[in-house]
């Protein structure tokens, strides 16, 4: 089992963003955690215009009322779960992370606005600052995904991507202690990108078939070794040959997949953002919530 304190979820109040909040009530119930629910009131809001100036308290309480009369008709529909308000005015990145240090938060959720992928996550730029920021896991749920999966009633099928790094190591430790808590059917899959699969075929065409299927058998093995004991009769592994996003989003359609859970690479993760992830680009595409193990993320798992 996961066990965490609490769960944070971060809504800018839209309705996309608001996507996010029933799939971390789902999540808090049943790791028996708090829900901690926060919206922070971006700074820049409350500057003074011309000779004018929003008083800040005041502010802060009307947004209040108004947040809290929302999420308590969001909430209602979802019983069994403790959850409070956080509402603060800041720089929104800063503010978050104040917020899951505040409550020794172990998961951070929120939605993105998928036109622009992670570059316009939950508050535009503030995601790129909280995946570089951030020392627990991040789930991202698509801001157009459909109402009745972004509750997740229930989550019987997820699948981590695996690329062998220190930071997929970490994505296994959290994506096998949710299939635990979850009793989810669990998939590790790789993906044999295209300059390798470029090498393979510039060889002898006798070689290749021999060449492809030796290197299928290693990534197979190497991916059932992270497999833990008591999850490995019912483990799936797959081996595919691509564009990560795309075969990973392709088997995740055709099996159900519920989640994907991938690691990230701190400050190469920001770097890449320019020319897009693979992350990134499975959140553009719109299907699945994506759990994002920064590099110090790290589960405090242990079997039920």
């Amino acid at each position: 089992m996961i066990s965490i304190p609490a769960v944070v979820c971060a809504t800018d109040l839209s309705e996309g963003s608001n996507k996010a909040i029933p799939l971390a009530a789902y999540i808090a119930k049943s790791l028996k955690s708090k829900l901690v629910v926060t919206h922070i009131i971006d700074l820049p809001a409350v500057t003074p215009y011309g000779e004018t100036m929003v008083d800040p308290q005041e502010l802060k309480i009307r947004v209040e009322q108004a947040t809290r009369t929302q999420l308590t008709d969001i909430l209602a529909h979802i019983d069994g779960v403790d959850w409070e308000l956080h509402i603060s005015i800041g720089y929104p990145a800063k503010e978050i992370q104040n917020v899951v240090n505040e409550v020794s938060a172990g998961l951070l959720v929120a939605a993105t606005h998928v036109r622009s992928g992670l570059e316009r996550l939950l508050l535009g730029s503030v995601s790129r600052k909280l995946i570089n920021t951030l020392t627990v896991p991040f789930l991202i749920v698509p801001g157009s995904l459909p109402a009745d999966r972004s509750s997740l009633h229930r989550t019987e099928s997820i699948m981590i991507a695996c690329d062998f790094s220190e930071d997929a190591v970490k994505a296994i430790e959290w994506g096998t202690a949710f299939a635990r808590t979850f009793s989810a059917k669990l998939t590790l899959a790789t993906v044999i990108e295209q300059g390798q699969l470029n090498q393979i075929l510039t060889m002898d065409p006798q070689r290749e078939l021999a060449v492809a299927d030796r290197l299928i058998e290693d990534l197979t093995a190497r991916l059932k070794a992270y497999i833990p004991d008591d999850l490995k009769d019912s483990a799936t592994t797959m081996v595919f040959a691509g564009h990560p996003h795309e075969e990973l989003n392709k088997y995740a359609i055709l099996n159900h997949i519920d989640m994907i859970v991938m690691g990230v690479h701190g400050r190469g993760f920001i770097e890449n953002l320019m020319v897009g992830s693979t992350t990134d680009r499975l959140v553009r595409l719109g299907q699945f919530p994506v759990l994002a193990v920064c590099g110090a993320g790290r589960a405090d798992a242990q079997k039920s």
